[in-house]
């Protein structure tokens, strides 16, 4: 593990300017009814996703202006759930990046504001039924493999599958900010793979005093302002 100062960020909420409305990266999970994936591989896929949208070849052209407008101030984001087929194909086609892990498909769509979100996605439901996971870690992973990007999810602050995927991407993202050329080089080259843990009340403390990045939530939805909602280290 490298040795770096933990990043703190706060990255719900948004100091917009007077008049405007918040930008927010909204992130669609497309649950199947019949074969729904579990909340680890969600959390995985959405931090991937978020990545790949952000170093996409299109983030540095087309998508740039809203991109920029989007993480000038605190970044944000919205997970909504499509369980329909017909529902999940009309955003597909919508300008963003699809990552499918373990059975678990999101997609990452360029930021809004807020008050402009497209209507296919805007109408999709934030929340839902929680899927099972009997993919949860609760253990620390060590040695963190070279390529990777683990985040821990904070077992305390009760969030649905919306929220966590929501600071599973958080976490990615500020990761990719911080972490040296080298390391971001050897992560790209394996997809910007994430693996999520989510410890036991006891043991969280312990993640936390050994993480690179910090997420502390604005309080703005499920959980108090100031919670560390993830954290995220790599090799």
């Amino acid at each position: 593990m490298t040795s770096t100062t933990p990043h703190d960020a706060t990255v719900t909420g948004y100091a917009d300017p007077e008049g405007e409305a918040p930008w927010a990266m909204q992130l669609v999970i497309h649950i199947d009814k019949a074969d729904p994936p579990t909340r680890t591989a969600v959390c995985e896929a959405a931090g991937t996703a978020v990545v790949r949208l952000l170093t996409a070849p299109e983030a540095t052209e087309e998508w740039a202006p809203a991109i920029e407008r989007w993480t000038d101030g605190r970044i944000r984001k919205h997970a909504r759930r499509a369980s329909r087929p017909v529902a999940w194909a009309k955003v597909a086609d919508l300008p963003g990046v699809t990552v499918e892990h373990d059975g678990a498909r999101v997609r990452a769509f360029v930021p809004t504001a807020t008050d402009a979100i497209p209507a296919d996605i805007a109408k999709l439901q934030l929340s839902g039924t929680e899927p099972a996971d009997p993919d949860r870690r609760t253990r620390r992973v060590e040695p963190v493999p070279a390529g990777v990007v683990v985040v821990t999810l904070n077992p305390d602050a009760e969030m649905p599958l919306g929220k966590a995927a929501a600071a599973a991407g958080h976490a990615a993202q500020l990761a990719h900010d911080d972490m040296p050329a080298d390391r971001r080089d050897a992560w790209e080259s394996n997809g910007f793979a994430v693996v999520v843990e989510q410890p036991g009340s006891d043991d969280w403390a312990g993640f936390v005093d050994g993480a690179q990045v910090r997420i502390v939530d604005a309080g703005l939805t499920v959980v108090a302002p100031g919670t560390v909602t993830a954290v995220a280290r790599w090799a």
